[in-house]
């Protein structure tokens, strides 16, 4: 069987968002991204259209955030492939941020940030560190809080479809 073009499988919308940005700036033909609804314990629950794409000749490639422990994570997609008898081998996985380090794609996004707006993470971290303080069981913003900060901050759209990307 001749592969020809790609099913990219990712987590969530997000994900989904950027890679379809990141084909569209590198003018990629022929890529098809599919998100499965989020990451741990999902890629058997996309194993049908895995399956459905791969038979139809696409070549697939799996985007996951690698969460705390890269190691741990890697193990886990390991036995999901195995276990739903996927046509995948782990070179065709990618694990976010970087396929060896723990996080995510919030890590990836804060790590690409304009170098000179990095101080607004600074004072997300004073903010955090401030209400974490006040022991109140407040809720305290995780990563896709901190992202749609620096956005808000920066006047840009975290939601939209079409995302700026330039440095303002």
């Amino acid at each position: 069987m001749s592969l020809g073009p790609w099913a990219v499988f990712v987590e969530g919308h997000t994900d989904k968002a950027l890679v379809e940005s990141l084909i569209r700036f590198q003018s990629l033909p022929e890529y098809k991204v599919h998100g499965i609804g989020g990451g741990v314990g999902r890629p058997p629950r996309a194993a049908a259209n895995i399956r459905r794409e791969y038979y139809a000749g696409r070549r697939i490639a799996i985007i996951l955030d690698a969460d705390q422990d890269s190691a741990g994570r890697r193990r886990e997609v390991q036995r999901e492939i195995t276990s739903c008898s996927l046509p995948v081998t782990m070179s065709q996985v990618f694990l976010l941020p970087d396929n060896n380090r723990a996080g995510n794609l919030e890590t990836l996004l804060e790590e690409l940030a304009v170098a000179k707006h990095r101080t607004i993470f600074e004072c997300l971290d004073t903010y955090k560190d401030c209400v974490g303080q006040a022991s109140r069981g407040y809720s305290l913003p995780g990563g896709k809080g901190r992202i749609y900060a620096y956005c808000e901050a920066l006047g840009v759209e975290p939601r939209g479809t079409h995302r700026v990307c330039e440095d303002p």
